[in-house]
């Protein structure tokens, strides 16, 4: 398979122009976003941890005009297929968001809504109803026709979706004065959070949402849920080092459900203990194990993790979080080889502790071809992995692959998601 091609002219300028030619009438407002990519913590941010993320070359852009009606239709062009289009009513989206509200049990406990039936205009009608519930937009605000140039590549695990609708909430706020202004665009990255876990099929990563809209070109977004805090590292690009997505072309992995059951267990015992985050709970490993085992007593098993399993997923937390700070040091501190080793823990972790498919074979044929180091691009969720590579090696290393067959994106510098002025 060749690699993933470089498109010829920015996806902004084209989604303005797609927009124009299937509607007749100019855009109200376009946007767009980067791809991000996994460094470490994909999985700890629920737990107040920290998260490392970059910024991809590919990018995805949107661009909205009003209806006269109450859908929210989407077309959608990516390179080399034809437009697919979708369509919701915001009433649909209304009756989604109630059906995702949470209940109590007759015996007095909080009940888990059902997952999220996803889809491409179901979740950007979503940005759209969150916003209206957080006073962003008009209670006004009907239907619209939007049009989106997406070149990130689907299944490589370089967070389409969350770019998506980071780009969509972004020009959903174009008249607004304070836009680039950091505390509207953290703003923003919550509204697009807030909208996924209601209105998308896979859980969502909030650091994509927040390194999409508030990153750096040449940095590492360094995310810390303790404190909310967003800094930045040096790109290991300044190193000599090039990093490469690498997937299998048609291998999906698709474990929403084991993500949503992890979140569950962390939601719970914040709940129990009236912790914002597991992390800001002095001794959490230890007393969330003694109040799971309580549960177990007093309301069995059923639903429950077992305490092994509760045990392993704490440990991966706190280990995790550990190793992204390590790195995050090592990355300022221009340790390029410290990262290597670490990132070989986070994989074997993630699959063994965590419970989650990896790409422990991809991972390997990586290294085997030459990568300095590689780990999966987000496990649960994609088969893809992110390869760091000596930038003198580059081309064969991504020649090689390509040649076996598999899909390979160069990923290049990013750049913090734009407003069509």
């Amino acid at each position: 398979m060749p690699m993933w091609p470089t498109a010829d002219s920015p996806a902004l300028d084209r989604v303005v122009a797609a927009h124009r030619e299937a509607t007749g009438v100019e855009a109200t407002h376009a946007a767009d976003a980067p791809a991000t990519w996994l460094l470490m913590g994909e999985h700890v941010d629920y737990a107040g941890g920290v998260v490392l993320v970059g910024q991809a070359a590919q990018r995805v852009a949107v661009a909205f005009s009003p209806r006269q009606d109450d859908l929210i239709r989407v077309t959608r062009h990516v390179p080399g297929a034809d437009a697919d289009t979708d369509e919701i009513s915001t009433g649909a989206i209304a009756e989604r968001a109630a059906g995702q509200q949470s209940g109590i049990d007759a015996r007095g406990r909080t009940t888990t809504p059902p997952a999220p039936e996803g889809g491409l205009a179901a979740r950007l009608a979503g940005i759209v109803w969150t916003m209206i519930h957080r006073q962003l937009l008009s209670r006004d605000t009907a239907g619209l026709d939007v049009t989106v140039v997406d070149d990130i590549p689907a299944g490589a695990g370089l967070g389409a979706n969350a770019s998506l609708e980071a780009a969509f909430a972004l020009a959903l706020q174009g008249d607004a004065e304070d836009i680039d202004d950091a505390p509207m665009r953290a703003r923003l990255a919550e509204v697009c959070a807030q909208s996924a876990e209601m209105f998308s099929e896979v859980p969502p990563l909030r650091a994509r949402h927040t390194t999409a809209l508030r990153g750096v070109a040449d940095a590492v977004s360094v995310i810390d849920y303790a404190d909310g805090s967003v800094t930045h590292a040096p790109h290991p690009l300044s190193a000599g080092v090039s990093f490469v997505a690498v997937a299998v072309p048609g291998h999906e992995v698709d474990e929403a459900e084991l993500i949503r059951e992890r979140r569950e267990f962390l939601d719970n015992a914040c709940h129990a203990f009236g912790a914002e985050s597991l992390r800001l709970l002095p001794d959490a490993p230890q007393r969330v194990l003694e109040w799971l085992r309580a549960v177990h007593k007093v309301h069995g098993t059923e639903n429950q993790p077992t305490a092994d399993q509760a045990a392993g997923w704490l440990s991966f937390h706190e280990a995790e979080t550990r190793r992204a700070q390590q790195l995050g040091r090592a990355l300022r501190s221009r340790r390029i080889e410290d990262i290597w080793p670490l990132l070989a823990e986070s994989e074997v972790a993630l699959t063994g502790q965590y419970g989650l498919t990896g790409a422990t074979e991809l991972v390997q044929l990586c290294n085997a071809r030459g990568a300095l180091g590689a780990r999966a691009a987000s496990a649960g969720t994609s088969a893809a992995v992110i390869a760091g590579v000596d930038k003198r090696h580059t081309d064969n290393f991504t020649a090689d692959l390509s040649a076996d067959g598999l899909l390979v994106v160069e990923l290049g510098v990013g750049g913090v998601a734009t407003l069509r002025r």
